[in-house]
């Protein structure tokens, strides 16, 4: 270890140095490979995260991002290789058996790899920024009512090719297209859509149809673009949210669909062009001025109606067979004529009149003629009035109406069970059969257009707006149906319309009470979605309304349901979806009841009341909270035909006759034989019934096992099983039934499997289309051919394959494979299968020709993908045909470390991975990762023509990627991302394989846009000239890099939009430019540059670039951490960006200017005007002085956010008033006027502002402060950094914009002043409030205050490092619509809520509380206790992360409910063992707490309460080390009866100060932790009586083995009442043989210390110390031994017994001691202890008196025995007799090294100066508590020629408490040779002493004096002696009262 600290000396002197960063490798192996796993950690949960949001998007039926697919394969590889370097084997060999110090060699080398891991691990980790992963795939022109032939028209494709122009155009950012309604605009912004999305013209493209209200328009963008938690928010808040979301998207395409009215986009969240010129706006609608009014100039677009030959066309294709009826043409050409050219009227009216007589298309054609030309309108309504009209049947029409009136998302399954309770699917028997008809419904109205597709769902249908429009009139006008929505819905509709209406649909209206009786005797359907949670519902609500047949109330808080629910006998459908439920006992009266949807309410138990709902055919508990059925519930309702208990955790009961269970049995299923539908989520196989069988269901979704998630399924219309089985498969009959019929089919650890295909379905699964097998160690092939001689066809209709997990298998298919097998399968995924080493062979590959995406990762032996089989030689080798992939678009090929060739038929070598026999001629996306290449393909390859994407990364074995005549081979690449890949030099090699230099013409890659860089460590050159077409490059730690663009590719650039470099730690310059000046000046397209961690960047361009390049095109610059750059942008560039809209810059600390100074100096004023700036943020730039250094002046009219800070140097504002003329001094660096930014100019544009408290003071002083800051929505006061600063009240009384106030780094004691405000109703209104940093914040406002208007609208509010803030706000305030809440580093607060401020809290939906060490509970007891519900009715998150003294939630028994509650996630929480006090807790959507945010690991047991308790037991079972003190809530379980050995695993425990002890610490039951427990601290508990309380085993326990401890420490100290280490002798029950080190100090009431079956066993003892203790004998003599005992410690090193005044002896019989290893024994104040005794001396005792054979109190040693090992000694008085004693005194001290001499206390002692004649190798003498009146005696000691004998050579000297001496030695004493080499002297309190020494003695190689509390020394040296202390560093003097000189000078 000395080593190590000497090395980390050096290493602290030489850290910028290469040879301390070697040697730190060394010292800090271990810290390094804990920050590694620390960054993996954090990189998994991200990971985790990030996964999860995937899947939920897949769900959806999303697109996931490609860049965000690519961070999570970063993130698996990153953390592989962590994982793998963790579990190296190298570590073994850090340390090495021979020596004393580590294997550095191997240290150096595993310590630098984890550095390089680590780095790289937070590097991907510091690349996650997806503010969303995926985006809805918007429905392609088949989803439109307007058939695709239409798009074809020329009138369409001009408007189409117009709109498409001014999209491309860069100066155009708004689009309109308007026209009649119905005359396929939306089918027109539809197609545009598809084809910017398939040219890429955007990073986004957000389509909104039919745009109602700007809440509306908000929550869709959010939706699409990925926007979580954006509901609950208000309108500013979502307005800020959505506008930074758009920002992030590069470039953006929003289509508005459909306007009515004009709304401002600013208050949507839509950025203005100033703001985001990437940001392009289409909109449509039917009124001109209306887009004008929404801001579109001169790029707006008439579409017009179809013309004659057009319209024509269209209505023959939609007739179909009109060319076979000749005689309808000419009515028909009429009828195409009269529908005026809209393609909606003429497709609605040829389907309509498809298989219809003459006389119908006759009688539509006079209807239609009833209009005017001008009447278009009139005529579509007519039209599609008429389409309605000729529906089929009362119940065709009922569903049409339907349709249109629930809303724009029409849900079948909603559909369906209106459908059903309004009695539209008449004469169907089943609701199997109502669905087929429903089904068949909806494909009759899709074929006469009324309804069309939803792209982005199958369970959901659309309806065209116009066709909407004619419906909602038909229903109200016809059939007194009322629909309202949204902002139509302000208030209650009054009753005397509700009165006649039949249907009521009133859909999330703004009102907030309704009647206390709707009287309407008519109504049949009403409908109440989603209104406030504080609407109640009226008991009597209901009484009019008898003949009610559907009822849906979502959305609502229902404590109970209305008593008037008696009323309603006729309800067939009942739907209380998304509902907090109550009492629902009511529903006990609905005896028609049919359909009960409680679809995501929540509830905790089932009603029992359903039981009787004998007629109930569907049942609906899927996503509820339902934890409870009773039994008998299920199995009453007999006509039960669908049950739906997807995603829920009831807690089935498994059938036991002698149990009586809550809940119910799966058993009750048995009684439902008519049930065809069934969803059900168990958590363990054993609840179901093995001989259940359900060979009815016609439709099933079953989860089986605690590792699946429901939202997981893929495909809900599929039959799905997902199983995991904790048994043999072919016991559960009922399952293996199901796994026949499945469609979607999980396997996880199914046992008793060999090949899947003959064991579960001998058919060949003919129906299964995904197949997804993991977590096998039995499956060694999917098919196994050979274990049948009949061989159907396995997998025909098979689309995707999943394989994970399987240890064993080999092959996916062994033996001859049927034809048709895999026809249709289109994915493959294999991973971690380590045995397959040929995946697919030639054959089976021929049948795949629909395989479109291909992933191998992670199956370490794998040679080759596709292997040679029998038809391997008919395929390629006679006939010469390739290996053909037809349709293969995706393949990843990662992890595999044994790949040789992707299909190995080359003879050449290097192997490349793909050969010429392999072709991908559709192949769009390529990723090869982890493999050891040196080749990736062939040259002059064209198999790779169609590639788009391709990804590289970790493959060391290559050089270079490309040679240059491959290059042509990739035309169609567009993103390369190459990463890790150690040894390439270069991208494109300019030497082909023979090493000729290349001389071809350069090809381009023509469409290649962007590039990634990252991790490279040998690259050398990063861009070439064949890049000229990329847009954007990424370069990011790339070592060897010094210059992004050399001289040499200047102009080759010229094409890039995007550069972003990274963590470059070489690069000096980003742009080298040329000298050459005449080669012409040239627009570059450089838009934005981010420059970040660039240590060594002084310049971006190395010169002013104005004669050579123009980067007038430049929006957005990024510079961070760049701490040598001095300015960031030139001259010429800064003058000629006029389009910068973006500029910040963050901690460079050298940055001086922005702009460098011209290079040619100028008396001129150089103006810089950047008109479209909007963004400027300054941060920590200590040394920025001003803009421009020369004359200047700066305009920015457009700035909207101005966030300055820590840049104490800029002087950045002046006010109008300020003179013009202020001289300053000119040593100072002066600003010209003109460089401030005046207040009264800029600051009334701002939104978003962040000031300094110097700019404050300023700004807040003026008289016009309300009028200065009146468009402010953001403020941030920074840096109040004074003691008496207090927060200004002017904000809150004049910026009434205000809504996000952010305070921070500032010193202010409380924020808001108990004052009242002058004006409350102006004032200001904060939406969001964040502190940040404020470490003397007690109070944000204090007790009683009433803030109120000021946080009466506070939605959002955070705190971060506010460590003198005890709590958040008083019990008098209330936050009632507080949303989001985030606590962190508040380390003083021990609550956080009050009850009344918790039960305010009534909209919340987050809450997070971090890293707040004194945090107690969440809720505050206030002193009495809590009887009220506290409810957090909104509450859906909620972190508890970090608080390690968090007891409780609430520790009261008050009822908490979280009826929405979902995500809990609760870590390092270490004192928390319940969540609530008592079982008082209510969380009925909780399913899992999740032990970390990113983490996808989670605890579920029950309920929250025994979910916490379980996570609780689990961290105390995982514990190591364990400090008892720190944990009272261990004190139940210490005491308590432990189970599932909790404390087993602990190996330290310390206890110190422990006020729960009782008398004794380890009772009996602890006995199975003190098996494992290594280390045991124990001091000061003074209840302690006994440590260790181990009951001997009874007679009847005898037979059992005696348990053996690992004790190893024992610490004992400061315990008064501690009167046994172990109360009995534990001899039979557990021995403690592997003692080694024992203290036990300070403990008087102690009488023993050992048991003697302990004694006799400490084999390992090495250090036994005991000081002030009681003891009277070391071992235990109760036991009285009847022979002698022995005890023998042969490792004891160190015996220390001190100041024990009742010691008497080791044991009080007859025993011997030894211990030949003891080094250091110091006996000291034990007077009654005889420490030695001699051989001599022995024998003569026995010779005087035969009869006693030892004496009573026997010495401890024998001193021959000892003194010849002993290196430290400590002697007395008494000692030395008998050591003198000795028989062979001449030798026993050679090894003696330190001499403690204490207590020679008798008058006239005198030093035993002959100590040093035997003790040559003495170094260190203390002399102590003895009466010496001299140490060295002014005496010779010599051999007879004269020559001193003594070879005796002191180091140290120690004096203390001599109170008699007067001399160390006396003057004319010429140095003793024992003394001459003295380095260090300590003496104390030694008050006779005189002096130090005489003159006549030099100490020349003291190094250390140190002399205190001698208080008769009047000077402490002579000069003579000073002058010998040459090498003298320390000199300590001190309490020595009559010291006058420290050198007497006379």
């Amino acid at each position: 270890m000395e080593i190590l600290i000497s090395l980390a000396g050096k290493v602290a002197d030489y850290t910028v140095g290469a040879i301390g960063r070697q040697f730190s490798y060394v010292i800090f192996y271990k810290a390094n490979f804990k920050e590694l796993s620390d960054r993996v950690t954090d990189l998994e949960g991200k990971r985790d995260e990030t996964k999860h949001r995937v899947q939920n998007e897949r769900r959806d039926l999303k697109k996931i991002e490609g860049r965000v697919l690519k961070w999570l394969d970063d993130a698996d590889e990153a953390i592989g290789k962590a994982n793998q370097l963790q579990n190296d084997p190298g570590h073994a060999k850090v340390g090495c058996s021979r020596w004393p110090f580590p294997n550095v060699v191997a240290r150096h080398q595993l310590s630098r790899k984890a550095t390089k891991v680590a780095k790289n691990v937070a590097d991907v980790h510091g690349e996650w920024n997806f503010p969303e992963v995926a985006y809805v795939l918007e429905p392609d022109i088949a989803s439109t009512s307007i058939p695709s032939s239409s798009k074809n028209f020329e009138s369409r494709k001009s408007i189409q090719d117009n709109v498409m122009h001014a999209l491309r155009d860069r100066k155009v950012s708004m689009v309109g297209v308007y026209g009649f309604g119905g005359v396929g605009k939306t089918t027109l912004v539809d197609e545009v859509a598809r084809i910017a999305e398939k040219e890429n013209m955007f990073d986004s493209v957000v389509t909104i149809y039919k745009t109602l209200d700007i809440k509306t328009v908000q929550e869709k963008i959010a939706a699409k673009l990925g926007l979580r938690s954006f509901e609950a928010q208000t309108i500013g808040v979502r307005l800020n949210l959505l506008r930074e979301r758009i920002k992030r998207e590069k470039t953006i395409l929003l289509i508005l669909d459909n306007i009515y009215e004009a709304f401002e986009l600013k208050k949507v969240g839509i950025p203005s062009e100033e703001e985001h010129s990437g940001c392009k706006i289409l909109m449509t609608s039917r009124n001109l001025d209306l887009l004008r009014q929404m801001g579109v100039k001169k790029e707006h677009f008439r579409l017009d109606v179809l013309n004659e030959e057009e319209s024509w066309s269209l209505f023959k294709s939609e007739a179909d067979n009109l060319d076979r009826e000749p005689d309808k043409h000419g009515v028909a050409f009429r009828l195409a004529k009269r529908c005026g050219g809209l393609p909606i009227l003429i497709v609605t009216t040829a389907k309509s009149l498809r298989d219809q007589n003459i006389h119908v298309w006759k009688d539509t054609l006079n209807q239609l003629e009833k209009f005017g030309d001008e009447q278009l309108q009139e005529i579509t309504y007519s039209a599609l009035e008429l389409s309605y009209k000729r529906l089929r049947g009362y119940e065709m029409k009922a569903l049409f109406l339907l349709c249109a009136t629930i809303g724009e998302y029409i849900t079948i399954d909603y559909l369906f069970k209106y459908g059903m309770g309004l009695g539209i699917f008449s004469n169907t028997n089943t609701m199997e059969g109502a669905r087929d008809r429903l089904h068949n419904m909806i494909s009759a109205l899709k074929a006469s257009c009324l309804l069309v597709e939803d792209g982005t769902s199958t369970t959901t249908v659309k309806m065209h707006d116009v066709v909407r429009e004619v419906a909602i009139s038909i229903a109200l006008r016809d059939h007194h149906i009322l629909a309202k929505y949204r902002d139509d819905l302000k208030e209650f509709p009054p009753m005397d319309i509700l009165s006649e209406c039949s249907q009521i649909i009133l859909f999330q209206g703004g009102f907030r009470e309704l009647p206390e009786k709707l009287d309407n005797h008519n109504l049949k359907f009403l409908y109440l979605c989603k209104f406030d949670l504080s609407l109640e519902v009226p008991n009597s609500f209901f009484e009019g309304t008898k003949i009610l047949e559907v009822l849906d109330l979502t959305g609502l808080n229902l404590a109970s349901l209305p008593t008037s629910f008696l009323f309603l006998t006729n309800l067939k459908t009942l739907c209380l979806d998304q509902c907090i439920l109550g009492n629902i006992d009511a529903v006990g009266a609905l005896k028609n009841l049919e359909i009960l949807s409680l679809w995501k309410s929540s509830m905790m138990k089932l009603s029992r009341e359903i039981g009787k709902l004998t007629r109930l055919k569907m049942l609906d508990l899927s996503h509820s909270g339902i934890e409870i059925i009773p039994p008998g519930i299920i199995s009453s309702l007999i006509k039960l035909e669908e049950l739906y208990m997807g995603n829920t955790s009831i807690k089935w009961a498994v059938e036991n006759p002698y149990d009586q269970n809550e809940n119910a049995s799966l058993d009750e299923l048995r009684q439902l034989s008519n049930l065809t539908a069934l969803e059900l989520q168990i958590q363990e196989a054993r609840m179901l019934p093995r001989d259940l069988i359900f060979d009815k269901l016609e439709r099933f979704k079953i989860v089986i096992g605690d590792i699946w998630e429901w939202a997981d399924i893929e495909d809900p219309t599929l039959k799905t099983l997902k199983l995991k089985l904790g048994t043999n498969i072919h016991l559960e009959h009922g399952i293996k039934g199901l796994i026949r019929r499945a469609e979607n089919l999980y396997l996880d650890e199914v046992g008793g499997i060999r090949n899947l295909l003959y064991h579960l379905n001998g058919d060949g699964f003919p129906q299964l289309k995904h197949l997804h097998v993991q977590n096998n160690a039995i499956i060694k092939h999917i098919i196994d051919f050979t274990e049948r001689t009949r061989i159907p066809t396995p997998f025909q209709n098979l689309e995707k394959l999943v394989i994970q997990n399987l240890s064993k298998m080999e092959k996916i298919c062994h033996g001859p494979l049927a034809i048709n097998s895999f026809a249709k399968l289109q994915a493959i995924k294999v991973e971690n299968c380590n045995k397959v080493k040929y995946l697919i062979s030639v054959s089976m590959l021929k049948g795949m020709s629909h395989l479109s995406e291909l992933e191998v990762s992670q199956c370490n032996l794998m040679k080759e993908v596709v292997f040679d089989d029998g038809d391997a030689i008919a395929m390629n080798g006679e006939t010469g045909e390739t290996i053909q992939f037809p349709r293969l678009h995706s393949l990843t090929l990662q992890h595999l470390d044994e790949l040789e060739s992707f299909s190995n038929q080359s003879t050449s070598f290097p192997v490349p991975l793909f050969n010429n026999q392999v072709s991908f001629p559709n192949l769009d996306t390529l990723k090869l990762s982890s493999l050891n290449l040196n080749k990736i393909w062939k040259d002059n390859r064209h198999s790779f023509y169609k590639l788009r994407n391709l990804i590289v990364e970790n493959c060391d074995g290559l050089k270079y990627l490309f040679s240059s005549t491959m290059v042509e081979s990739f035309s169609n690449l567009i993103e390369l991302e190459i990463s890790e890949c150690h040894l390439m030099e270069e991208i494109i090699a300019t030497e082909d394989r023979d090493n000729n230099i290349v001389t071809l013409k350069e090809v381009g890659f023509s469409k290649l846009q962007t590039i990634i860089l990252k991790d490279m460590k040998s690259l050398k050159k990063i861009w070439h000239s064949e890049f000229s077409k990329v847009k954007t490059l990424q370069v990011k730690n790339c070592e060897k890099i010094r210059v992004i663009f050399p001289s040499s590719m200047e102009k080759a650039y010229n094409g890039l939009e995007t550069l972003m470099v990274a963590d470059c730690d070489l690069v000096e310059e980003i742009f080298q430019l040329s000298s050459d000046e005449n080669s012409g000046l040239e627009q570059t397209q450089l838009k934005k540059i981010t420059l970040e961690r660039l240590p060594k960047l002084k310049q971006t361009w190395n010169k002013d670039p104005e004669r050579a390049l123009n980067f007038g095109n430049l929006e957005e610059i990024n510079v961070m951490s760049c701490i040598n750059l001095e300015s960031v942008i030139p001259c010429s560039i800064a003058t000629s960006c006029s389009h910068l809209k973006e500029l910040r810059i963050k901690w460079c600390g050298s940055l001086m200017e922005i702009v460098a100074l011209k290079e040619e100096p100028t008396c001129s004023t150089i103006f810089f005007e950047f008109s479209h700036l909007s963004t400027l943020v300054l941060w920590n730039l200590d040394k920025l002085k001003g803009f421009y250094a020369g004359n200047h002046t700066l305009t920015c009219p457009s700035l909207r956010i101005l966030d300055i800070s820590g840049c104490v140097k800029l002087n950045l504002y002046r006010t109008l008033s300020t003179s013009c003329h202020q001289q300053l001094p000119d040593e100072e660096y002066i600003i010209s006027t003109q460089q401030h930014l005046v207040a009264e100019e800029v600051i009334p544009n701002l939104e978003h502002l962040r000031i300094d408290e110097a700019d404050a003071d300023n700004l807040f002083q003026s008289q016009n402060i309300r009028s200065l800051f009146n468009n402010i929505s953001f403020l941030s006061l920074s840096r109040y950094e004074k003691e008496v600063s207090t927060f200004p009240d002017q904000v809150l009384q004049n910026i009434s914009s205000l809504k996000w106030l952010l305070i921070e780094l500032s010193s202010f004691k409380k924020i808001f002043q108990d004052k009242r405000l002058p004006n409350e109703k102006n004032c200001t209104k904060i939406q969001k409030l964040s502190l940040n940093q404020l470490p003397n914040l007690q109070h944000i406002c204090e007790e009683g205050l009433e803030i109120d208007p000021v946080l009466q609208l506070l939605e959002y509010l955070f705190l971060d490092e506010c460590s003198s803030l005890i709590n958040l706000v008083p019990s008098s305030v209330t936050f009632s619509y507080l949303t989001f809440l985030e606590v962190v580093n508040c380390n003083s607060m021990i609550n956080l809520l009050s009850p009344p401020t918790a039960r305010s809290l009534t909209k919340l939906t987050e809450m997070k509380v971090k890293q707040c060490d004194s945090l107690e509970e969440i809720i505050s007891k206030e002193g009495e206790e809590i009887t009220n519900d506290i409810s957090f009715f909104c509450l859906e998150t909620l972190v508890l992360d970090c608080l390690p003294r968090l007891g409780r939630f609430c520790s009261q028994k008050c009822f908490l409910k979280f009826p929405l509650l979902e995500d809990v996630v609760v870590t390092a929480c270490d004192r928390m063992k319940y969540f609530s006090e008592g079982n008082t807790i209510s969380t009925p959507k909780l399913r899992k707490v999740l032990i970390a945010e990113n983490n996808k690991e989670f605890y579920w047991r029950k309920n929250l309460n025994d979910t916490i308790k379980n996570m609780f037991d689990d961290k105390v079972r995982s514990l190591k080390n364990l400090n008892l003190s720190e944990h009272p809530e261990l004190k139940e379980l210490w005491y308590g009866q432990l189970q599932n050995n909790i404390f087993n695993n602990l190996k330290k425990v310390v206890v110190h100060k422990c006020d729960f002890l009782s008398d004794v610490l380890f009772y009996p039951n602890l006995i199975d932790m003190l098996v494992n427990l290594e280390e045991l601290d124990v001091r000061d508990c003074h209840s302690l009586v006994a440590v260790f309380h181990i009951v001997n085993s009874t007679f009847s326990e005898e037979t059992k083995p005696r348990k053996y401890s690992l004790l190893k420490k024992l610490t004992l100290g400061s315990l008064p009442n501690l009167m046994h280490i172990w109360k009995e002798d534990p001899s039979t029950t557990l021995s403690f043989q592997n003692l080694c080190d024992v203290s036990v100090v300070d403990c008087p009431s102690l009488k023993s210390l050992f048991p003697l079956s302990v004694a006799t066993n400490m084999v390992q003892l090495e250090d036994l110390e005991v000081l002030r203790c009681g003891i009277e004998e070391i071992v235990d003599s109760k036991r009285e031994p009847r022979e002698m005992i022995k005890f023998v410690f042969p490792h004891l090193r160190k015996l220390w017994l001190r100041n024990m005044s009742k010691l008497r002896t080791f044991f009080s019989c007859i025993y011997s001691i030894q211990c030949e290893s003891l080094k250091d024994l110091n006996v000291f104040d034990c007077p009654k202890l005889r420490l030695f005794q001699t051989t001599y001396l022995s024998c003569q005792e026995r010779t005087t008196d035969e009869k006693i054979s030892i004496p009573v109190h026997q010495p401890l040693f024998t001193v021959e025995e000892v003194l010849p090992n002993l290196n430290a000694l400590t002697v007395n008085n008494n000692d030395i007799d008998v050591i003198l004693q000795s028989m062979y005194s001449e030798d026993q001290y050679n090894k003696l090294e330190r001499l403690r001499v204490t207590t020679f206390e008798n008058e006239g002692a005198t030093f035993p100066y002959w100590f040093f004649e035997k003790a040559e190798s003495l170094e260190s003498l203390i002399v102590e508590w003895s009466s010496f009146i001299e140490i060295f005696h002014d005496q010779r000691v010599a051999s007879e020629d004269g020559q001193v004998t003594i070879s005796t050579q002191l180091r140290n000297l120690t004096l203390y408490q001599l109170h008699d001496l007067h001399h160390i030695c006396k003057e004319g004493f010429h140095i003793d040779p024992i003394l001459q080499h003295l380095e260090k002297i300590d003496v104390d309190q030694c008050s006779s002493l005189i002096n130090l020494v005489p003159s006549s003695v030099t100490f020349t190689y003291l190094t250390h004096l140190e002399v205190a509390n001698c208080n008769r020394m009047t000077n402490l040296m002579t000069c003579s002696t000073a002058k010998s202390l040459v090498n003298l560093t320390t000199m300590t003097v001190e309490s020595c009262n009559l010291l006058e000189d420290i050198v007497n000078a006379k």
